[in-house]
């Protein structure tokens, strides 16, 4: 056996009882990666969501761009239309995407869709929209989308589902970053004040399905996984994924069109 080739086989005896870099199904594993060891939700959703699908020839249409901070991710495609309640002025759009040839935003009063051209759009995503509109209007919203989408287009809608975000929270301990790798608080007070108001308190609190009749500013409404998925299968979509996983607390469903 080469002399290189035996010395790397080797190396691998320094791992007594095999190497383990630490237990991959759990969120808030510890390894050798220490602090660097985690990854925001957000820049994980962008990873699995948006970064293969965006090429320089896709047409991509997002909902509820807000900011534009998910629009931003998708520039490098051909063209981008997002769909909003809010005009750009109001959600300072333009001021954080910059104004850039084949973006195009459409303010709109309903979920008709109207504005969009057919069998146009081979990408679709939404995060942080669907869940704070009623379950008829996301419904309506699958239904009128439905011919603006070449086939095999790939989309990612995030969605409330508050079966996932209650058991999240009543395992609070477990999924808390603080709560699981804060050295003894007794000792680190004011560290562990810091620390939970840096991340946001998220105490505990479990949601009840919103009845619909009286929305509210940030109403959030239960969609539900397997409500959604039915729907969408009703809708003439195929489900690709019933959620990805990159959100410990709120599903996102991956679906395409057929």
């Amino acid at each position: 056996m080469d002399k290189e080739i035996q010395t790397n086989v080797e190396i691998f005896k320094a791992w007594q009882n095999g190497y383990f870099e630490g237990d991959p199904l759990k969120p808030l594993s510890h390894s050798t990666y220490g602090q660097f060891g985690f990854m925001s939700v957000l820049h994980a959703t962008y990873l699995r969501c948006i970064k293969p699908y965006i090429r320089s020839n896709t047409i991509a249409l997002e909902i509820g761009p807000g900011r534009g901070g998910w629009t931003k991710c998708m520039l490098d495609a051909q063209e981008i239309w997002v769909l909003d309640a809010m005009s750009a002025e109001f959600n300072k759009f333009y001021e954080y995407v910059g104004r850039r040839e084949g973006v195009h935003y459409i303010e709109v009063e309903d979920f008709s869709c109207k504005g969009l051209p057919i069998e146009h759009f081979d990408y679709m995503f939404s995060f942080g929209c669907l869940c704070h509109i009623s379950f008829d209007g996301i419904s309506e919203y699958a239904k009128n989308l439905y011919d603006k989408l070449k086939p095999g287009a790939q989309c990612f809608w995030m969605i409330a589902d508050f079966d996932k975000y209650n058991e999240v929270m009543k395992n609070y301990m477990r999924y808390s970053i603080v709560e699981r790798h804060m050295p003894n608080p007794t000792n680190h007070a004011q560290l562990y004040r810091d620390l939970r108001k840096f991340y946001g308190e998220n105490k505990p609190k479990l949601r009840a399905p919103n009845d619909g009749h009286s929305p509210a500013p940030g109403t959030w409404y239960h969609a539900g996984v397997s409500r959604t998925c039915e729907m969408l299968r009703q809708a003439g979509y195929e489900i690709v994924d019933e959620d990805v996983g990159t959100c410990l607390r709120d599903p996102i469903i991956c679906f395409e069109k057929p």
